[in-house]
């Protein structure tokens, strides 16, 4: 009984391990052998974490369908929910075999509201072929969006990335051949990839309806918690789901597919693009099938993204592929959140590395955490404080108040304003390591008005320093005035401009007048960040209308001509003559955000 037992035990192990092995074993179906009629088997999870098998009947093979020599085998999908689904997004990278080898992933689907899953397979020397390309991806400078931004145009930002995945049915026809019935080819222009499944958890529903227009296929995730106790982080099989994660830890976004193939540590799936980024670096996590959501457009597996599992190297069009082991660096976000309302709040995120989406998930991550627990309308006041830390390439540190019905968008904007001019820059490639935030918020209107300001004489000479008093109204509160000490410069060619104000007044004038030549270097953008205008300043600056030289996004008082005739001929100093120089400058924080501005023209008299 027990050698009975024993040997029903060897049997199952080896055909549980023939399972797995098999694909690896028996090598790949050539596309050139597919003929109509032949029949398969595929993989995938329908639920659970349980792979189960649905029959596979070839339909025919439509040549360079979606690009050159790139082919699509046709077939139709029978078995497990399919007859009432339909194709399902989230099965998208489901292994196909013909005869035990290896053919493909099924990746399309074909026509609006079909009545049967049909389906196109994606062949697997296309997607092995498309992962060994080089693992660098240069930046562009389309890279990242405007910055500051706002939700909109984050949003925005990624569905073009979203719409750059996606292939332009019916417009690459002209050199369209068909193995098996002609009348295959009235199906390629209804074919459109199936799509990975976006899955969501922790984000604020406004800001899911909004990524849902971006991304069609949003659906929301279980509680990720259970799914790591269910899911074991072993290697994966063909078959598996599996997750690619954006946005890691309290707030969760990611998409879902199926594994196609598994060589060693090496992983091949979905058999489409998600974003089609080419090189990237987004953690691969197990995933788990919670259910299949039927429809009548397109059905969608709901899924939760799993641990981590590996990385994600390479989002190319025909799939997506990585290595099983480590995950990939990521920016860490820390967030603290108080008020008077309630005991403080935590969130901690990973967020991926990616010139063009790491602003923009950074954004959302602290957007999200304000909206879920603040009021979306009405007077609102947040400080800041915090840090933005590049590792060994510098740290910039936060200090701002955000006061007014939009406080919470500008607070997310003010927060993540440095990450991305940094990624985006042309000349040294940067990363954002950690982002640490402590936002206090109250429900009310937290701002200073600058009403007048004024000299405590009205003959300053050059050479000295006098007093400037400027008057200070609080919002539906009192007045204040302050003092600040005015060195005046030795020599002036003329009038100077004493100019009051706040952060968006001077940082317009800034980009109009006084430093208008971009950063060149690391360094020097570095410098301009920590420059930014904060809207809890006071700003007084002393401009001298005789002009100067911006070099390297620093300005220059009044040069001599021949050095201004050296620079300005100089392709490489990358200068710029500017109208005005500031020959002074004096800041004061608050504890409110400041607005409005004034200025005053004087004309000093030389020293005694």
């Amino acid at each position: 009984m027990t050698r009975h037992l024993t040997g029903l035990l060897l049997v199952a192990t080896i055909a549980g391990a023939a399972l797995t092995a098999q694909p690896q074993s028996n090598g790949f179906f050539p596309v050139a052998d597919v003929r109509p009629g032949m029949t398969g088997v595929g993989r995938t999870v329908f639920g659970g974490d349980t792979i189960e098998e649905f029959r596979v009947q070839i339909l025919g093979v439509l040549r360079n369908v979606v690009g050159p020599n790139r082919d699509l085998v046709l077939a139709k999908l029978e078995g497990g929910p399919l007859a009432q689904t339909g194709v399902i997004q989230g099965m998208s990278g489901s292994p196909v075999y013909i005869d035990g080898r290896l053919l493909g992933a099924v990746s399309y689907s074909l026509g609006s509201f079909p009545k049967e899953p049909f389906a196109g397979i994606t062949p697997i020397g296309e997607m092995t072929a498309a992962a060994a390309l080089p693992l660098a991806r240069a930046a562009g400078p389309d890279a990242g969006a405007p910055w500051p931004t706002t939700i909109d145009g984050v949003l925005a930002r990624f569905g073009q990335f979203a719409a750059n995945a996606s292939m332009p049915t019916g417009l690459r026809l002209q050199n369209l051949s068909v193995v098996g019935p002609a009348s295959l080819a009235d199906l390629a222009p209804t074919l459109r990839p199936i799509g990975a499944a976006m899955v969501v958890s922790g984000l604020d529903p406004s800001v899911g309806a909004g990524l849902a227009r971006a991304y069609p296929s949003v659906v929301r995730s279980g509680d990720r918690r259970e799914s790591e106790t269910q899911l074991s982080p072993a290697s994966l099989r063909p078959g598996d789901p599996v997750g690619m994660s954006l946005v890691r830890g309290d707030l969760e976004m990611g998409a879902t597919g199926t594994v196609t193939y598994v060589d060693g540590t090496r992983v091949y799936a979905f058999g489409h693009p998600f974003l089609n980024l080419g090189p990237t670096q987004f953690a691969m996590t197990r995933a788990h099938v919670y259910a299949v959501l039927p429809s009548l457009d397109i059905s969608m597996k709901i899924a939760g993204l799993g641990p981590v599992v590996g990385t994600i190297s390479q989002d190319r069009a025909t799939g997506v592929a990585g290595r099983l082991g480590p995950g990939p660096s990521e920016l860490a976000v820390n967030i603290a959140l108080t008020s008077a309302r309630g005991p403080e709040r935590r969130f901690s995120l990973a967020v991926l590395h990616d010139e063009g989406l790491t602003p923009l998930f950074a954004y959302v991550a602290v957007y999200n955490a304000l909206l879920g627990y603040e009021r979306a309308s009405g007077p609102l006041s947040i400080a800041m404080r915090g840090s933005v830390d590049y590792g060994s390439r510098g740290r910039l540190d936060l200090d701002d108040v955000l006061s007014g019905p939009s406080a919470i968008p500008e607070a997310a904007a003010a927060a993540t304003a440095s990450v991305g001019p940094a990624v985006g820059n042309d000349f040294d490639p940067v990363m954002p390591e950690r982002l640490d935030l402590t936002l206090h918020v109250t429900e009310q209107v937290e701002r200073l008005t600058i009403e007048r300001a004024w000299l405590d004489t009205t003959r300053p000479r050059l050479g000295q320093t006098h007093e400037l008093h400027v008057l200070l109204r609080r919002y539906r509160g009192g007045t204040q005035t302050i003092t600040v000490p005015i060195a005046m410069p030795a020599y002036a060619g003329g009038p100077l401009t004493l100019l009051v104000s706040d952060a968006p007044t001077l940082a317009e004038l800034d980009a109009r007048e006084l430093r208008p030549a971009e950063p060149r270097t690391w360094p020097a953008l570095l410098r301009r960040l920590a420059d930014r205008r904060q809207n809890n300043r006071l700003y007084i600056r002393l401009i001298d209308s005789t002009g100067g030289t911006a070099v390297a996004g620093s300005t220059l008082p009044a040069l001599p001509p021949s050095v201004r005739s050296v620079l300005e001929t100089d392709a490489t100093a990358k200068s710029a003559a500017v109208s005005k120089t500031v020959v002074g400058s004096w800041d004061r924080r608050f504890d409110a955000a400041v607005t409005g501005s004034h200025q005053l023209t004087i004309t000093p008299t030389p020293a005694r």
